[in-house]
């Protein structure tokens, strides 16, 4: 409920807006997949096996300049580690999924004609991220039995960290576009209570459509 209602709320803000400002504004959407671990402060990755994630939103770009722009996104993002070990003699699997909702806000600098066609450009972007726990489950396999667990009370409610990445850009004829872009996301808040040196750390595809 809370979600429809900032949504709505967006859209009629950008009613208000001069047509001069709108002429700087895209709206986009995009969807992604995400390989995710979780691992110490200050490293990128760890020996965890990597667990699949999604990343799936939406995003307000603004023009700031010739090749500068500021992009704020509202994203729902599936996070989490996977632990093989073993118990007495049997192979286990240990599973963690944290579901979030994430407010990213990255300044991109966007390069027009890089050597790849007017209707291509080149997108770099950096910027922090802050992160609303919606949910934390546990999933362990051993041999052929499975056991789920409910850990949202073992596990931090917010989360934050910084983004990378780069991508690229194809111009359509009526001026919407489409985007590919590969992004790292390093944690730096500590996800779980018991232990405080484990961040979510994060590299992913995804792919947009601005309008």
């Amino acid at each position: 409920m809370k979600t429809k209602i900032i949504l709505i709320a967006g859209f009629a803000a950008m009613l208000l807006i001069p047509r001069e400002l709108q002429a700087q504004l895209k709206l986009g959407v995009h969807a992604g997949m995400n390989l995710e671990t979780q691992a110490e402060l200050g490293t990128l990755w760890n020996n965890c096996e990597i667990y699949p994630g999604f990343l799936l939103g939406g995003f307000l770009e603004i023009g700031a300049g010739k090749h500068i722009s500021l992009q704020t996104e509202l994203n729902y993002q599936k996070k989490g580690e996977k632990v093989n070990s073993s118990i007495e003699g049997a192979e286990a699997t240990t599973k963690r999924e944290f579901n979030y909702l994430s407010v990213p806000v990255l300044i991109r600098e966007n390069i027009h004609n890089a050597g790849l066609g007017e209707k291509w450009d080149l997108t770099f972007f950096a910027g922090p991220y802050a992160g609303y726990l919606v949910s934390a489950k546990s999933k362990m396999s051993v041999g052929d039995e499975t056991s789920n667990q409910d850990i949202e009370d073992q596990v931090e409610k917010s989360d934050f960290g910084a983004i990378f990445g780069g991508g690229v850009k194809y111009k359509l004829l009526n001026g919407n576009a489409i985007s590919a872009e590969l992004r790292y996301e390093m944690g730096l808040a500590k996800v779980d209570k018991q232990d405080p040196d484990i961040r979510n750390k994060g590299i992913g595809l995804t792919i947009g459509y601005s309008f």
